[in-house]
């Protein structure tokens, strides 16, 4: 019964990647947010693609190793960073997905997603204050990221706290004032 639950898991754990990178990760490959930013070299691409692919298709250790060879083709591309910060974090690699993520914010640091994503693996690592910071950064770069909070699972642990009130009603007093 154990080993069915740990396959269950898995499994369950690997559609939500597939889902993730399909219906939420990019359908174009940005060089970055930005959208003055050049484009990623033609291996670089191909290892990205590469990265994608065999995360879809579950071989995280694959997609690690691809999306390293993206990086190391054209470090100032943000996209493979957060996409091995996605597979890291579904691997429960939480240092090393913030790792990544927080290269991501620093090559573009409008990146509302990994901003999002920070503020998840903060939380689950107990770094309330650390997720509230980055939750705000989110928040202040895509109003979205709010509503996002408000039911994301992820960010149960701080949805009561004083801090996450206050950034909500402090976000909500700014929207009607705009």
């Amino acid at each position: 019964m154990a080993i069915l639950y740990k396959w269950s898991a898995l499994l369950l754990i690997m559609m939500g990647l597939v889902l993730y990178l399909t219906a939420c990760g990019p359908k174009t490959i940005p060089y970055s947010q930005s959208t003055d930013a050049p484009e990623p070299n033609q291996v670089a691409v191909a290892h990205y693609n590469w990265g994608m692919t065999s995360a879809q298709n579950g071989n995280f250790d694959q997609a690690i190793m691809e999306l390293h060879l993206a990086i190391q083709n054209e470090p100032g591309w943000v996209m493979p960073f957060f996409t091995l910060g996605v597979v890291y974090g579904n691997q429960g690699e939480l240092d090393k997905a913030i790792q990544v993520w927080e290269r991501a914010t620093q090559l573009d640091v409008n990146f509302a997603k990994a901003h999002y994503n920070l503020a998840v693996a903060y939380l689950q690592k107990e770094e309330k204050a650390r997720s509230i910071a980055s939750l705000r950064e989110a928040i202040r770069l895509d109003k979205e990221a709010l509503a996002s909070a408000k039911v994301d699972p992820a960010l149960e642990g701080i949805r009561n706290t004083p801090e996450f009130q206050e950034l909500e009603h402090a976000t909500e007093k700014k929207d009607q004032q705009d």
